[in-house]
């Protein structure tokens, strides 16, 4: 007697498994700045899907800073040591379902409701990601160094308790300009000694251009759109990213001065935290190495029935960890941008 495969049999869960996460990942705003590579924004770790464990870590060496020695100055003895850091990231179960209760319910729509339930779980895995790399980009409880933090336009609003720091952000002052964006950027270059290195981005798969990322609020990106100066850069001075396709879509503002600016809707509202009890933009310049995802488990799609058939339910489940990449107490790929954030 020939077997039966019904669509809730184990044999179609691969596949419907890869079309859930290729398609949740897709839709993410930070799926383009993912990759294994160290000069990844968001570097990704998958050796716990190969090998046990609860954790991974993550080293970083330090540049050398010795001078060397130069002509006939021995050498021995001039030798400079190796300095590294490093950063446990931690990992856990992440899941998810959906039921459809009673055989009606999918008598009366067939095969659809199989695939809103997908699509539902779908949308739930792209906001819980996003949400969670926002968070980890966004914590101020570590890391925290006045080389990585810029409260409005001038670094002298810094002060090393947070709340203070914030209530010197003005409504007139502090919105994004382009000049706070160049000073953001100088931070990332030159703070402390600690260089946040560039996002190397390939154009047209050929030629390497280094840039910084801003990720931005709404109400950010809208005071920088009316700072002429970012305006004209981005009206006629010409794409020199061809089509990549990081400038595609509504997310992508422009450049100014090696930072690519982009919207990003669920960048924290700090509110009332300003001066005058304003509204504060928490965003976020990144480079190389600012957050890294480790995978212990790529995501699975799972069918279940029961009472006989009668009820329907749809899971998914992954095991991941995030977290902002932190050496010696610094952020290491991060300068956190506050801004005005003051409502239309």
């Amino acid at each position: 007697m020939p077997a039966t495969i019904l669509t809730t049999h184990g044999c179609t869960n691969e596949a419907w498994a890869k079309e859930v996460m290729g398609e949740y990942l897709g839709h993410n705003p930070f799926y383009n700045f993912m990759s294994e590579s160290s000069n990844a924004i968001i570097q990704v770790r998958e050796e716990l899907t190969k090998a046990p464990g609860d954790a991974i870590t993550i080293q970083l060496r330090a540049r050398l800073t010795g001078a060397g020695v130069t002509g006939d100055t021995t050498l021995k003895g001039n030798e400079e040591n190796l300095t590294f850091y490093d950063q446990r990231v931690l990992i856990d179960t992440i899941r998810h379902a959906v039921i459809l209760r009673g055989e009606m319910s999918e008598q009366r729509v067939a095969f659809d409701l199989r695939n809103q339930a997908r699509e539902a779980l779908v949308d739930w895995a792209n906001n819980k990601l996003r949400a969670q790399l926002i968070t980890a980009l966004t914590d101020t409880t570590v890391g925290r160094d006045r080389s990585r933090y810029l409260y409005g336009a001038v670094d002298g609003n810094w002060n090393t308790t947070h709340a203070t720091a914030l209530a010197n952000v003005d409504a007139t002052n502090d919105k994004l300009t382009t000049a706070m964006i160049s000073v953001a950027k100088r931070k990332a270059l030159l703070g402390n000694g600690r260089r946040v290195r560039p996002f190397e981005l390939k154009v047209n798969d050929k030629a390497v251009e280094e840039v910084y990322v801003l990720f931005a609020h709404p109400y950010a990106v809208r005071d920088l759109l009316n700072d002429a100066a970012f305006r004209d850069m981005n009206t006629y001075i010409p794409n020199t990213f061809g089509d990549s396709a990081l400038v595609h879509g509504q997310r992508y503002k422009g450049m100014w001065d090696g930072v690519m600016i982009f919207e990003c809707e669920e960048m924290p509202i700090l509110a009332s935290a300003g001066a005058a009890s304003i509204n504060v933009a928490h965003n976020v310049l990144c480079g190389a190495q600012a957050a890294a995802i480790a995978w212990g488990k790529k995501t699975n799609y799972k069918e279940d029935s029961d009472d006989y058939g009668h009820e329907n339910g749809f899971a998914i489940d992954e095991i991941r960890g995030i977290a902002k990449l932190v050496f010696n107490n610094i952020d290491h790929g991060v300068v956190n941008v506050f801004t005005a954030a003051v409502a239309d």
